[in-house]
Order: C-alpha cells, then structure tokens, then sequence
C-alpha cells in the first residue's frame, strides 16, 4: 500500500461499484476509491441540449489540520467530489466540537461536523443536530444486513446518545493501547519475541533496565482508559456491576494487581512517567525498549524514531483473564440542523459515504486507525499481513469498550480529576487501595452531577 501523496490523488478512468464487495481485499477497495466513474453516455452536442443543474454545495469541518490525517481527508473530500457531481463539499479544518455550538447560534453552522462524543448531548440539547434516524430507515439508508456487515456491535450502540437518540455515524475509530517497542534494545537485551501478556511486558522492561543507566524499559504518559484496559484484562471492573455504567467500583483484586504492577515499575526504575508527548521524544533517542500508545500515535512515534533503529509494535497484551482489552475511541458525523431539504439530503450521502466501508479502509491504510466492522476488516487482511505494525493496532472486537454516554461530558471531567489520585498510587504517594479509594470517590461525585466539569 503505497503512503498518502502530499497533494491530489491520482485516478485512473475506469467504472467505481457503488459499494464494495465484502471480501475484497484492501488493494482492491482502495483502487475502487481512487477510480474515477465513466459517464454512462455521450453528451448530445445538440444546442437543446439540457443544462445541467449546479450541484448542491455543503460545507464539511473536521479538526485534522496537519499531517497523515489532515492529507487523507482532503484526499477523501476531492474524491467524494469528483463521484458526486451533483454535489461539492467544501472542507474547513475546523473544530466542530469546540467552535460549532457558537457557529450554530451565530447561523454559521456546517452542513456535517467531525465531533466528539462529549459534545453531542449540548449540541443536541440546543437543536444544533439534525437526527440521523429518519435517514436511515429511509431509501437511501442502511438495512439492518448492512449494519452488521459494516460495523462492530461495538461501534455501533457507540453512536447512541442518551435517550437512546441516534445523532452520531461512525467515522474514525482507533484502540487506546498498542505497544511499540525498539528491537535493538531488545536483541541487546537478550528478548527474542514480542511480549504477550503483562507480566511479560515487566519482565521484558526490567531486563532491558538494566543494560545501563540512561536506559529504561518503559516511557508511559498515563492515560486513565488505558489503565482500565489493563484492569479489564486483569479480570478487574470499572464500573460496579448492574449499573448503566453510572458508578465506578476500582476497589476490587484486578485493578488493585494492575496499579500495583504499574507502581512497581515505577519504583524498580523500569518505567518513567512522563507528561504529554514527552514519551514519544524519549523514545525516539534509542534509550526506551517499550511504548504504550494509541493506535493513532503510530505515525508521530515513527516519525520520532526516523529510522534509528527497527520499531515493532504487538497488539494490546493480556492479563490474567486470558484476553486484552480495548477501549476505543475517535471522532464520529454528525448533521448540523441547518441548510436546505436538498441540503441536508446531500448532507447524508455524504456523511453516508465517509462513513462506508470503502472509504473507512483508505482512512485506516493511510491514518493507522482500525476497521469500524467485519467488510473492513475482511479486506484490510492483506494489508495487515504487509504492514505487521499496522495489523497491531487491531484486537478482538469482542473485548472492545467505550466511554460512557449517560452524561458523556460529566465522565470526561471525572477521568481527569480522577488523574490526581490515580498518579499518587502510582508514585507511591499513596497506598494502592486508598487511591482506588479517592478515585471512586471522585469520579462518582462527577457521575453522580454533585460535581460538575
């Protein structure tokens, strides 16, 4: 799969299929992307000929302003142009989940936004968003074959709202933890495979600790989702049992074994804890052996690494459940409650198509983000047989999760004050119980809207 050009995409003249087959391989739907459709028929030269009609224009914001993600939807945006002559998307690289409540009060509003979850509950509360329902169970919808074909259980109920309303289409998704690891480091080091379980991940970090004093085996900013996969694959909660995922319950054996592992490579020295991006940095200076990161780091990990030394990667490690955990996350579609019937109807073909299974395999093989169901996964197969560090960007869907959306908005301000906490257990500042303590305690107070963000 070649990388994503810096400018337009090239095409060659031949018939696009109207959907893909759905055991074509990656290459395949790719190409299918990037073909441009033949007209069906020679235009009449005849002067009665028809005009035809301008194509209706909408505007489309999305906040990938720089980089691989940046190209790969403009990219996307040229090609949906160049298939739909009856209608022109005009990109902006705007946050639309910061800027697009004022924009909606102030009649700037897009036709299709880029959001995040956590801000689709204000959106919607203020008429800002357009329900997706009626388009879907309309002509040009989805039948319930195509759901399950097109995405993960998972990724689906992940566009439910509260009330069980339905604003959201799937557009991006990647996993929150992947490990990449520098193979120099660990042939000096005497480690011969990729770690597969946790335990395994501290050994591998404690043997390569001790090759010399600037050299550590783990570099982690700490990110409280993937401290939940690691308690999830533990055999641990999150939540407490029995409850709409309104209430956390950490005091209990998985995630009191998991921050106890974390704190003890913390103190043994085979992890440094770092803050924001400083763990890609250090990475790239040849001295870590392991990183924990998103799927989406991928691209930012490599380009810190430069060609230094070989970079692998290994696909979320199991705990003592037998199987990892994944939380996933990613922006998704959504229709602005504005524009014109034709509008809004060429709103949803477009939202429609970003969201296709073609178009989400040349989002995943250029971006490092994973296929939203089983059609994309079938044809991303080759793909990941060629790209291995890709390919470990995907687990089992089975063990995928996402963020709460009774009261999104209040669960985000919950994880980051829980954050407090969680790094005083993690540095020894308090014992492990009583930061699993005050991290229920906190988070619940946010949950439960006696605290507000």
């Amino acid at each position: 799969m070649p990388a994503p050009s810096k400018g337009a995409l090239s095409l060659r003249e031949r018939p696009a299929p109207s959907r893909p087959r759905r055991r074509a391989s990656s290459s395949a739907l790719v190409a299918a992307f990037l073909a441009l459709p033949v007209l069906a028929g020679a235009v009449p030269t005849s002067a009665a000929a028809p005009k035809t009609p301008p194509p209706v224009s909408i505007t489309y914001w999305a906040g990938h302003a720089s980089g691989a993600l940046h190209r790969a939807v403009v990219a996307e945006v040229a090609q949906f142009n160049r298939t739909h002559p009856g209608i022109h998307v005009t990109f902006h690289a705007v946050g639309a989940s910061k800027h697009g409540l004022a924009a909606f009060e102030a009649g700037q509003a897009p036709d299709v936004g880029m959001v995040s979850s956590y801000i689709v509950s204000q959106l919607a509360g203020a008429g800002a968003l357009q329900s997706l329902q009626p388009y879907l169970q309309g002509a040009n919808g989805l039948t319930a074959k195509q759901i399950a074909e097109d995405y993960y259980p998972a990724v689906w109920n992940d566009m439910v709202g509260s009330g069980g309303k339905r604003y959201m289409m799937p557009l991006e998704k990647k996993t929150l933890l992947v490990v990449f690891y520098n193979r120099t480091l660990f042939g000096k080091a005497g480690i011969a495979t990729a770690p597969r379980t946790w335990a395994q991940v501290g050994q591998d970090a404690a043997r390569i600790t001790r090759l010399g004093a600037r050299i550590h085996g783990i570099a982690w900013t700490p990110r409280l989702s993937q401290f939940f996969d690691m308690v999830l694959s533990d055999g641990g909660q999150v939540f407490a049992p029995g409850t709409p995922r309104t209430h956390f319950a950490l005091v209990n054996p998985g995630a009191e074994r998991t921050l106890t592992m974390l704190r003890s490579w913390v103190q043994s020295g085979s992890m440094i804890v770092t803050s924001g991006y400083q763990y890609q940095l250090d990475f790239g200076t040849g001295d870590i052996g392991l990183l924990i990161d998103a799927s989406a780091g991928y691209t930012y990990d490599k380009g810190s690494v430069g060609g230094k030394f070989p970079m692998l990667a290994v696909s979320a490690p199991a705990g003592t459940s037998g199987h990892s955990a994944q939380y996933i996350n990613g922006a998704s579609l959504v229709m602005f409650n504005v524009g014109t019937p034709q509008q809004k109807a060429a709103a949803w073909t477009f939202v429609k198509w970003m969201s296709s299974p073609q178009t989400n395999t040349y989002w995943n093989t250029h971006t490092n983000y994973v296929p939203l169901g089983p059609a994309v996964y079938a044809s991303m197969r080759g793909f990941y047989k060629q790209h291995p560090n890709w390919a470990a960007s995907y687990s089992n869907p089975a063990h995928w999760w996402y963020k709460p959306r009774v009261n999104a908005s209040a669960y985000e301000a919950a994880k980051t004050n829980m954050m407090v906490p969680f790094l005083k257990g993690l540095n020894g500042q308090l014992s492990v119980v009583a930061a699993l303590q005050q991290m229920n305690t906190v988070g619940n107070s946010y949950l439960s809207g006696k605290v507000r963000g």
